[in-house]
């Protein structure tokens, strides 16, 4: 859904869960079951130049596994006891025709139990910083976002005041 003169613009993606099979010469090693989401993404202008955007993310991890065979170990190798949903809040802003930025913030809220030694983690909080260069057909964005990493718990033991830091370039040629 468009609504152009205040710049809304809202989407729903439903994104399917698939099963894959891990074949070899010798049979099947395993499966990847990865999960089924859905996102609604929203965004509006709230002044001239500045945007309102945001998402909100759940993911049907209850039903995700990563199993090796039953004859190895009988365990999945990788499964979630929870669904999780996230969100993402921010502002973006126009400073001139070359020069535009944003701001982010994330969260996904921690459940509790015991993680995978594949995922140890336990929801999230975010902050994240953009900015776009635009000069006639070259478009050059760059961000860094920053994420505290919620406390686990797992088999060999916790994970905990865990954060990380990640980078990004982007360059673009339109022709």
């Amino acid at each position: 859904m468009k609504k152009p003169e205040i710049a809304l613009r809202v989407a729903l993606t439903y994104f399917s869960s698939t099963d894959h099979s891990l074949d070899s010469s010798v049979g099947t090693i395993g499966t990847i079951d990865p999960p089924q989401a859905v996102n609604l993404d929203f965004q509006t202008g709230i002044a001239a130049n500045t945007l309102l955007f945001g998402q909100i993310r759940w993911v049907d991890w209850t039903n995700t596994t990563i199993n090796i065979p039953p004859a190895v170990d009988p365990a999945p190798l990788l499964s979630y006891a929870d669904d999780r949903i996230s969100y993402s809040l921010g502002i973006g802003r126009k400073f001139n025709d070359n020069w535009s930025g944003a701001i982010t913030l994330g969260y996904e809220d921690a459940k509790g139990g015991l993680s995978s030694l594949l995922s140890p983690t336990d929801g999230y909080k975010s902050v994240g910083l953009g900015v776009t260069y635009t000069k006639d057909n070259l478009k050059v964005t760059g961000g860094i976002r920053y994420v505290e990493v919620g406390d686990a718990v797992t088999l060999i033991g916790p994970f905990t005041d865990n954060s990380a830091i990640g980078v990004g370039v982007k360059v673009g040629w339109s022709f």
